[in-house]
């Protein structure tokens, strides 16, 4: 009997309000140089690709080697050292909330969730300031469960078991939704979870809450 539901966040939840290309080429360019917003958003696919796993090992929270994934994705983008200024302001332009945009049906569907009876919680690859931004757009969620607080990435079984954990739940009594294969689908049903691959504009949270509706009919 489903009893949960666990939403990835970008690109499940919210989006950049603004192209991040743009946002790095605005904000950098008073520090390196002008940036062609192009060439940023060729080459930031990769540098997002090729960065890796944060390393945990020595933080207690995971948040400090969040920040230093980052910053090996941001000056792998511009292909040049970023100094701590340039790269604190644009750490933290991406805290705010309004540097970030919920899409349209999040809220409705959220609803519908309560209305069902089910818990909702968040489980992502982000580090602490996915809070600040849950919280600036008035959603609601049970636990915020962040790879920085995990200490784990997804597709990581750990950050999936720590979710299951922290709600006292089952893996069967749990569904997971978000917009990667490798992490939010194949990730989650290693963990035994069965999880909706979203995959917009093709899809949306209401798609997924048809999915739903079927184990919530068996149940």
């Amino acid at each position: 009997m489903i009893q949960a539901i666990s939403f990835d966040a970008a690109g499940t939840l919210i989006e950049p309000a603004e192209p991040v290309a743009g946002t790095y080429a605005r904000l950098l360019s008073p520090h390196l140089g002008p940036l062609d917003p192009a060439q940023l958003a060729a080459s930031f696919p990769q540098a997002f690709k090729n960065a890796g796993q944060p390393i945990y090992e020595d933080d207690q929270d995971g948040d400090h080697a969040e920040r230093q994934w980052w910053r090996i994705v941001v000056e792998s983008t511009v292909a040049q050292p970023v100094p701590d200024e340039a790269f604190h302001e644009l750490f933290h332009h991406y805290a705010k909330p309004e540097s970030w945009r919920v899409f349209p049906e999040v809220t409705s569907v959220l609803s519908r969730v309560s209305e069902l009876g089910l818990r909702c919680v968040v489980t992502s690859n982000f580090d602490l300031r996915l809070h600040r931004i849950i919280d600036g757009h008035g959603l609601r969620f049970e636990e915020i469960i962040t790879s920085a607080s995990a200490r784990s990435r997804k597709p990581s079984l750990a950050i999936f078991t720590q979710a299951l954990k922290i709600l006292e739940l089952e893996a069967g009594e749990l569904l997971h939704v978000g917009d990667s294969k490798q992490a939010d689908l194949i990730g989650a049903k290693a963990a035994g979870i069965d999880a909706y691959l979203l995959d917009r504009p093709s899809t949306d949270l209401w798609d997924f809450m048809d999915w739903v509706g079927k184990y919530l009919e068996i149940g």
